[in-house]
C-alpha cells in the first residue's frame, strides 16, 4: 500500500512539474511580427523600414521575438492590396501585425478578422478608426498647422501653392485639414494650386515644374516632408524662388537653403522632423502591449500615442540643425527612435 502511495506521489509531482513547465513555455512564447508599410521607395520610407529592421534585429538577437516580416505594397498607397497583405499575415499565423495604414477605415474589416484570431494589431505613422487598435503617430494636424502658421504669418499676402502627399492617406488628410483651417484666417493669401506630389521628390518636382510653367506668381509653397527638395529644385531650375516654404528636414534641402542664406536671397523656410524612426518606436510599443503591459493613465488620447517632435527650424536656429546635417549624405533625414527605456516608461 505504501509503495502504491509513493508511486502516486511521484506521478503527481511529475504532473505538477510538467504543467508548470508547460505554462512557462506558453507564457514565454516568442511572437512573430508582420509589418505592412503601405508604400515604399522614398527616402523617408527607406529610413522608416531601416528603423524597424534595426529594432526587429535587436529583438530577434535578444530572444524577444521569434521573427519578423516586412511586406511593402506593390502599388503605393493602395488600401485593397494592403488588406490582402494583412490577410496573408493572418493565414501565416502572425502574433503581432503592425500596419502603416493607407486608409483610416478601409482596413477595419481585415483588422477585425485579425483580432478575432487573437492577433495584436498596432497602427503606426497614421491612425485607423478600428476599435481596440493602438495608434502610434505624430499629431499630423498639429504638425502641419505649425508649418502653415509660419508660412502664412511670414507671407501675409500673396499666392500660395500646396503640394501634398498621398491622396486619401489619413496622415495626409489631417495635414490638408490643417492647411485649410490656417489659411481661412488669412484672406489675403490665395491658394492657386492644390495637388498631390505623392510624397516623392521626383514626382513633386514634376508637379512643381508644371505649376511654375503656368506663369502665375508663386509666393509661398506649402508642402510636406519628402517633397520639398524636389520642389525647390524646380524653382531653382526656372531661376525663380518662393518667398517662403516648408522644407525637408534633411541634408539635400539644407544645402540649398544654406546657399540661399549665404547669397542673401529673399527666401525663408521652416521645417520640423517627421521622424521616420516612428516605425522603430511603434515596434517597441507593440512588444510591450503583446507582453501584457498597460499604458500609464493619460498617455493615450483616443487610443492614440502622439509622438512629440521637439525641433522646429527656421532661419533663427538654422545653424543648430545644420550642425546635425552638414556631414550626412544627401538623402539623410533627421530622425529618432525612442529607446527601450523611454518606451518602458510609458507603461505601468
Amino acid at each position: 500500500m505504501s509503495k502504491r502511495i509513493s508511486k502516486l506521489l511521484v506521478i503527481s509531482v511529475i504532473c505538477v512539474l510538467f504543467l508548470s513547465l508547460g505554462s512557462q513555455v506558453f507564457a514565454q512564447k516568442l511572437p512573430v511580427v508582420g509589418i505592412s508599410t503601405g508604400s515604399s521607395g522614398t527616402s523617408w520610407r527607406d529610413i522608416m523600414i531601416a528603423a524597424m529592421q534595426e529594432v526587429g534585429d535587436e529583438y530577434k538577437a535578444a530572444g524577444k521575438i521569434a521573427d519578423y516580416k516586412i511586406v511593402n505594397n506593390i502599388v503605393n498607397g493602395d488600401a485593397t492590396e494592403q488588406a490582402n497583405i494583412l490577410r496573408d499575415f493572418i493565414s501565416q499565423g502572425m502574433d503581432i501585425i503592425m500596419v502603416n495604414p493607407n486608409s483610416p477605415d478601409a482596413l477595419n474589416g481585415v483588422i477585425k478578422e485579425a483580432q478575432e484570431e487573437g492577433i495584436l494589431v498596432v497602427s503606426f505613422d497614421a491612425t485607423v478608426t478600428a476599435p481596440d487598435v493602438v495608434n502610434i503617430t505624430l499629431d499630423h494636424y498639429a504638425w502641419n498647422k505649425k508649418n502653415v502658421e509660419f508660412i502664412a504669418s511670414t507671407l501675409q499676402k500673396g499666392n500660395a501653392v500646396q503640394i501634398y502627399g498621398l491622396e486619401g492617406h489619413p496622415a495626409n488628410n489631417e495635414r490638408i485639414r490643417a492647411t485649410y483651417e490656417v489659411l481661412a484666417n488669412y484672406p489675403d493669401i490665395k491658394l492657386i494650386a492644390d495637388t498631390s506630389g505623392y510624397w516623392d521628390q521626383t514626382k513633386a518636382k514634376e508637379v512643381a515644374t508644371q505649376i511654375i510653367a503656368s506663369g502665375q506668381q508663386i509666393d509661398a509653397v506649402i508642402t510636406q516632408d519628402g517633397m520639398a527638395f524636389g520642389i525647390l529644385s524646380a524653382f531653382l531650375d526656372a531661376n525663380k524662388l518662393p518667398k517662403v516654404m516648408y522644407g525637408d528636414p534633411g541634408t539635400a534641402f539644407f544645402k540649398e537653403w544654406k546657399k540661399l542664406r549665404d547669397q542673401g536671397a529673399d527666401f525663408k523656410a521652416c521645417t520640423q522632423p517627421n521622424p521616420p524612426g516612428i516605425g522603430g518606436t511603434a515596434f517597441r510599443i507593440a512588444l510591450q502591449l503583446y507582453n501584457g503591459k498597460n499604458f500609464k493613465p493619460d498617455i493615450l488620447k483616443d487610443n492614440t500615442f502622439y509622438y512629440q517632435v521637439s525641433m522646429f527650424v527656421t532661419d533663427e536656429n538654422f545653424d543648430e540643425a545644420w550642425e546635425l546635417l552638414k556631414d550626412k549624405p544627401d538623402d539623410y533625414l533627421l530622425s529618432e527612435i525612442m529607446s527601450e527605456e523611454e518606451v518602458a516608461a510609458l507603461f505601468e
